[in-house]
């Protein structure tokens, strides 16, 4: 182990030294409950994802690449999180690798999360904006617009070793501005344009296209939500990192001090934990689906899904007026033969009328004759 990660070690050893058992086992247990409820909902968020099809939306495919990287931090960072902790509050050596396997894997999740309410940010300014255009985009923008987060963000991550004690202030540089300051300006500049689209756009004269505004709209609010809610979570613990890089003389290594960077780090954790409450608050078709998976699980009483209930009242009902349609075609053939049907009768009968009146005539002239001849 280096001198530098064995001084840091050292600064987290002494606050771990200062505090009790009781405090220790009071942060675990939050940890835990953190942990569980990281899984559990961004863990529901992709089954509900998964079970309805009708959330297999383009849109909603980035949205479960976020809960995707919320549900890693459940599984991978605050595991190891805890490990370092517990170890260095009973002296246990901590590999140097398991350290660098953290801080990598951490800054590779924050990454990702950052630049996929990015992404999401620029998708759905383009959907308020441009809704049309929107709606006949290929389905590989959108795989281009996951792709590219979790690449930039892997790239950063593996710079991590790379740099340590080489270029440390270059990094922290790097990273502050490309995964956090950059990103957050667009998406503050998205949201501002969507906000003033939407106060400025006419209203649209057709139903369907109003229902799909208000639609969007609401996503898009949820997502500023999601947004908002990262930033204050993330914001601080950069804001300390670029201190204790440039400024480090400004950190005191105190208890206060500590117990303030210890609640940084439970902050930007507990993000995860938020945003699958977040989306699924404002989402009803993913609050049914979260309710029937939990009714399956719970109950374990198998019954038909509420999305298929509803789609085979939808096409019974399409049936039943096209039947209908149908059948008034039908009678309505039925009433136009009858009429031409008359139609044809009455001029047949006229015809005859016509036919009997020229006999008739005939037969007086030739009476007629006969008797002029007489």
């Amino acid at each position: 182990m280096s001198q530098p990660n064995q001084t840091k070690m050292d600064d987290v050893t002494m606050y771990l030294d200062k505090i009790s058992w009781n405090e220790l086992a009071v942060v675990i247990t939050l940890y835990v409950i953190l942990l569980t409820s990281i899984i559990s909902g961004n863990g529901l968020v992709l089954t509900a994802f998964t079970v309805n099809k009708r959330l297999r939306t383009a849109t909603n495919k980035l949205v479960m690449g976020l809960a995707a990287s919320d549900i890693l931090v459940g599984f991978v960072s605050i595991p190891c999180w805890l490990n370092i902790t517990i170890s260095l509050h009973n002296h246990l050596p901590i590999s140097f690798t398991v350290y660098q396997f953290y801080i990598t894997f951490d800054i590779f999740i924050g990454t990702a999360s950052i630049l996929q309410l990015t992404s999401l940010s620029i998708e759905r300014c383009h959907a308020i904006a441009r809704p049309l255009r929107h709606r006949t985009l290929s389905i590989k923008v959108f795989y281009v617009l996951i792709i590219i987060p979790w690449t930039f963000a892997a790239i950063v991550a593996t710079l991590q070793p790379l740099q340590y004690n080489r270029w440390r202030e270059e990094y922290t540089l790097l990273m502050t501005t490309t995964c956090f300051f950059v990103p957050f300006s667009i998406i503050c500049v998205a949201y501002l344009s969507i906000y003033c689209f939407a106060r400025c756009k006419p209203i649209a004269k057709h139903r369907s296209e109003r229902k799909a505004f208000k639609k969007d709209l609401r996503l898009s609010v949820t997502l500023a939500v999601i947004t908002g809610l990262f930033m204050v979570a993330w914001l601080p613990l950069f804001v300390v990192t670029v201190i204790g890089t440039y400024y480090p003389q400004y950190l005191p290594p105190s208890l206060g001090t500590d117990r303030v960077l210890q609640f940084v780090k439970f902050c930007h954790y507990s993000n995860s934990a938020l945003n699958p409450l977040v989306y699924a608050c404002r989402n009803n078709e993913m609050i049914r689906t979260i309710r029937h998976i939990g009714h399956r699980l719970l109950c374990k009483v198998r019954q038909p899904p509420i999305w298929s209930r509803l789609s085979s009242y939808r096409s019974s009902s399409r049936r039943s007026t096209s039947g209908r349609t149908v059948t008034w075609d039908n009678s309505l053939k039925k009433t136009s033969s009858v009429r031409t049907c008359s139609i044809k009768s009455g001029n047949g009968s006229r015809r005859q009328a016509e036919d009997v009146t020229e006999n008739k005539s005939k037969q007086q002239k030739n009476v007629v004759v006969v008797h002029s001849a007489v």
